[in-house]
């Protein structure tokens, strides 16, 4: 049971009658209360939006068209680069799993690598006007591709700082549960919108140009690439000016342990707890992707990037609906049924598409998925249900690994959320590497032309029928594969509830261990002064 201080026992005693007391009572013991500020939130708001406010989901058509890397190079690429994420995970997750500041433990390196992460990158965009033009269209010049290998793995040391930073952040800002929810719900929504705003106008750029339905000076291959290096970098200095703004507000309000943990022992903790376990393995089946995206589809084989913004237009009004109803479905449900059910239906309706799309045909005998009219409808359709369960999926995600992380604490005393990211993200890493170092072998074997979009070129039709197939019915397989291992996880509702009650307890006696421990070395100071 928890012991109150004087101050609390003066406001309960204050609170008149006894359902008031009990009232008071419970509020002062609830895992549910609110600790995040208005003027946090709105900011957090603004940091998560930014960082996903970029190109970056158009680097694969950069490096092809623009850089213009080999398919074999980028495939080496991809395998130095997964040895040096290895590596440098550790080293990272190491060091931040060991720092203790007055400001926490993970604020500081949000605030330090977003200067650097935004100078690389800005970097990365500005590659092509550092080589003349004939070196620039060798594929396989050497130079080029030397920068390029450098670029990559300092984008990827740095973003490591910040994306570890970010996700222990999150699992730090406040101690509530539902407080927790109630901001991914808000940041979630907000950053679908303002996230995807650098996108929508490169895609539509993409459409008019390539289709030709603006006329320029310049060629289309020129306007695009020129295009890529203006959005690069703007989407960059906005990402790190908000960034170190919100690191100046930010707040961790959930205690570390005075002592820092040793990396082994981090390590030995993350394996040997089931739940964690299940969403690693679960992570990790699951990053075993094709290499192609519904994006890729509709850009090389429908040609209209903007296809899928057009095709969800009646999707705007469904996805709210997860949004709004999380915080009430998770008083209903574990985290991993929530979890599990919206991945399922998010990702399973590619079967009857892809069905679709495969072998009904045209009057004039063209399959539905070479065809804009015949593929619109169906796609309308699952984006419907995609928005629906979007929601849901995109916090029960994030929540799932925040669950994971309390686990550890409440089973074993103490909080190792740099080396549970660390230990996460290399299994999936992996997989997801060994797709890299395959997909451009793939591409090759396809007879994927590098050159075709940006000069309004189709792909082959062996080319068209695999990208078709690889990012809509395999991935549904990939998807009902990866939610094997989580029917071992084990944290059900009511351990759920009981877990954090029982926290809740542990860290107002840990936040008083701090505080007094800071008394005390303020007051020898003092003396020896």
């Amino acid at each position: 049971m928890r012991d109150f201080n004087k101050t609390e026992l003066y406001e309960i005693a204050a609170a008149g009658t006894d359902k008031e007391v009990n009232d008071k009572l419970k509020m002062l013991v609830d895992v549910d209360r609110r600790a995040v500020s208005r003027k946090e939130t709105i900011g957090y708001m603004l940091f998560d939006g930014s960082t996903g406010f970029n190109v970056d989901g158009h680097q694969e058509l950069f490096n092809n068209s623009y850089i213009k890397i080999s398919l074999s190079k980028q495939s080496l690429y991809n395998a130095i680069a997964g040895v040096w994420d290895v590596v440098d995970d550790f080293l990272i997750g190491g060091l931040i799993e060991k720092t203790r500041t007055r400001w926490g433990k993970f604020v500081p390196y949000m605030f330090m690598s977003a200067v650097p992460y935004a100078a690389v990158s800005i970097l990365y965009w500005l590659m092509p006007l550092l080589f003349s033009q004939g070196n620039l269209n060798n594929f396989d010049y050497l130079p080029k591709f030397i920068l390029f290998c450098v670029i990559g793995m300092l984008r990827e040391a740095i973003g490591n700082f910040k994306d570890i930073a970010k996700g222990g952040y999150l699992s730090t800002v406040t101690p509530y549960p539902s407080d927790r929810r109630r901001l991914l719900s808000i940041t979630n929504y907000f950053s679908i919108i303002y996230s995807r705003v650098p996108d929508l106008i490169v895609e539509f750029m993409l459409d008019f140009v390539t289709n030709g339905l603006v006329s320029t000076k310049r060629s289309s291959e020129e306007t695009i690439g020129r295009a890529f290096m203006i959005m690069g970098p703007f989407t960059m200095v906005v990402y790190a000016g908000v960034t170190m703004w919100y690191s100046t507000i930010a707040k961790e309000r959930v205690r570390q342990n005075i002592e820092t943990p040793k990396i082994l022992d981090s390590l030995k903790l993350v394996f040997s707890n089931r739940p964690v376990l299940a969403v690693f393995i679960s992570n990790a089946l699951g990053s075993f992707g094709t290499g192609f995206s519904t994006n890729d589809y509709y850009r090389y084989v429908l040609f209209m990037t903007t296809f899928e913004t057009i095709a969800g237009i009646p999707s705007v009004f469904f996805q709210p609906i997860g949004f709004a109803n999380y915080n009430k479905l998770s008083k209903k449900y574990s985290t991993k049924s929530l979890y599990a059910v919206s991945q399922v239906f998010a990702k399973t309706f590619y079967i009857p598409i892809w069905f679709y799309g495969r072998f009904l045909k045209t009057k004039s005998g063209q399959p539905f998925f070479l065809n804009r009219w015949a593929m619109l409808p169906v796609t309308a359709v699952w984006e419907c249900i995609y928005a629906t369960f979007w929601g849901v999926r995109s916090i029960s995600i994030t929540e799932i690994n925040n669950e994971i992380n309390d686990y550890i604490e409440w089973k074993c005393g103490s909080r190792n959320e740099a080396m549970l990211s660390v230990a996460g993200t290399i299994i999936t890493k992996i997989p997801s590497r060994i797709n890299g170092i395959l997909l451009p072998l793939y591409k090759k074997w396809i007879g994927f032309d590098q050159e075709a979009y940006p000069k309004g070129q189709h792909q082959n039709e062996k080319a068209e029928r695999m990208i078709f197939a690889m990012c809509t019915i395999m991935v549904s397989f990939l998807v009902l594969t990866s939610m094997i291992p989580i029917t071992w996880y084990n944290i059900d509702k009511e351990t759920r509830d009981r877990m954090y009650k029982e926290l809740n307890e542990r860290r107002a006696e840990k936040a008083e261990a701090v505080n007094a421990a800071a008394e005390n070395e303020a007051a020898e100071k003092r003396t020896e002064m």
